[in-house]
């Protein structure tokens, strides 16, 4: 006794009484209310994981985030082809995001996002000296709208690719919705403040009103019989439903859709043609003779004509000239003509982001007066192969690649030979 006393004493504080040598040290165990691998940060990755760990969220943490979610803005000359960004990458993102908490943190976030991943100011400076050399030099129209469209695009903030990206997925606009909310949180309590935060909060803005805006909606009443091209919409997918639904045996389908805005782009080219006598990219020479031959006047300023009062559908020896090259440039105007990539038509836009084919081009299909009046009385087929419309809608929506069947390819070959668009 006496002899383990002493020796205990040596080891001076950390023991405090003979007790402690015969506690049983065992690790405490973890709550059974509490699991590994679930709360917020379960589920990401490394350096999305560490933005919620800690009482402060790791500057450098957050950039790689970012660096990896904001897709790079594609050079103007390849802007059509650059291929999106993962949606992992943007899933990723909106998990991150949610996984901190309210407040200051993602106040740092989102003015990060603001400031490091906007417009590049040394593009915008070197495309906006190139429009002003257009302008000095007096170089032909074509050369200073080219250069203001480069300016235009480059004035675009990468962060807006983020958020369009975001809006495609899968309960993305109801995120968007949530992060704008905190960005005027944000604003309002000066967690986050400078002109960088506020352009993005009104873009974003600009971005959802856009989304949901009712402002180009033209409201009238319809009937079954009525051919607005939403009624189509709305009678196509109610027999798609059904056949896929009711009749599953049925692989292919198809719709008959009318060509709203044809004519009115038709005659806008042709406008553009009489502004400069004796120009013609539209027709060959041998079309051009045989117009002239009938109408007695120049093929473009007597069609433009004609087309605003349909006085050529009164010609059969006209409407028969006109078959070939109104074929080819409706099918360039489908597939060709686009705006910010997609379809420029409205219904060619909707059957493809549903992942149809643009099959067939039909000729004097509508002669109604509406039809003549909106497509030239032409009309077209979307195609639906049931085993691959989500590819084609990824496709087109990924790459916007429209896709297409031989006889259309075939007119767009035609066009791009006899027109010089």
């Amino acid at each position: 006794g006496r002899g383990l006393r002493e020796g205990m004493s040596r080891l001076g504080p950390f023991l405090v009484a003979p007790r402690l040598l015969r506690r049983s040290w065992v690790l405490p165990r973890r709550p059974s209310s509490v699991s590994i691998g679930t709360g917020p940060c379960a589920g990401l990755g490394a350096a999305a994981a560490s933005l919620c760990s800690g009482p402060a969220a790791p500057s450098l943490a957050m950039e790689e985030l970012l660096s990896r979610s904001v897709p790079p803005l594609p050079p103007y000359e390849t802007r059509e082809k650059a291929p999106p960004p993962a949606e992992l990458r943007s899933a990723e993102f909106m998990r991150s995001y949610r996984a901190l908490e309210a407040g200051p943190r993602r106040a740092e976030l989102l003015a990060r996002l603001a400031r490091d991943f906007g417009v590049d100011h040394g593009q915008v400076a070197e495309f906006s000296a190139k429009v002003l050399q257009a302008r000095e030099q007096q170089r032909e129209p074509g050369a200073l709208l080219q250069a203001e469209d480069r300016l235009r695009y480059y004035l675009s903030p990468r962060y807006r690719g983020l958020f369009q990206h975001l809006g495609r997925l899968e309960g993305g606009l109801r995120f968007l919705m949530e992060l704008r909310g905190d960005l005027v949180e944000a604003l309002a309590a000066r967690h986050a403040e400078g002109p960088h935060v506020r352009e993005m909060n009104g873009m974003l803005k600009s971005m959802l009103s856009e989304w949901f805006s009712t402002g180009f909606l033209n409201l009238e009443r319809v009937t079954w019989q009525s051919p607005c091209e939403v009624l189509q919409k709305i009678k196509f997918s109610i027999h798609l439903k059904k056949a896929v639904g009711e009749f599953p045996q049925i692989k292919v389908f198809s719709s008959l859709s009318p060509i709203p805005g044809f004519t009115k782009w038709l005659i806008g080219l042709l406008t553009s043609q009489t502004k400069e006598q004796g120009r013609n990219e539209l027709f060959t020479d041998a079309e051009c003779q045989e117009i002239s031959e009938i109408t007695g006047d120049p093929a473009a300023e007597k069609l433009k004509r004609l087309l605003t009062n349909n006085e050529w559908m009164r010609s059969e020896r006209l409407v028969k000239a006109l078959h070939s090259p109104f074929m080819r440039l409706c099918a360039w105007y489908l597939y060709g003509e686009k705006h910010r990539g997609y379809a420029l038509n409205p219904v060619a836009n909707f059957h493809l982001q549903n992942g149809a084919v643009l099959w067939r081009i039909n000729w004097m299909a509508d002669t109604s007066p509406r039809g003549i009046t909106a497509s030239c009385g032409m009309m077209v087929n979307y195609r639906y192969f049931l085993e691959d419309t989500a590819s084609n809608s990824a496709g087109y929506l990924g790459t916007k690649h429209i896709k297409a069947s031989e006889q259309v390819l075939s007119l767009v070959s035609q066009f791009q030979q006899n027109s010089k668009l």
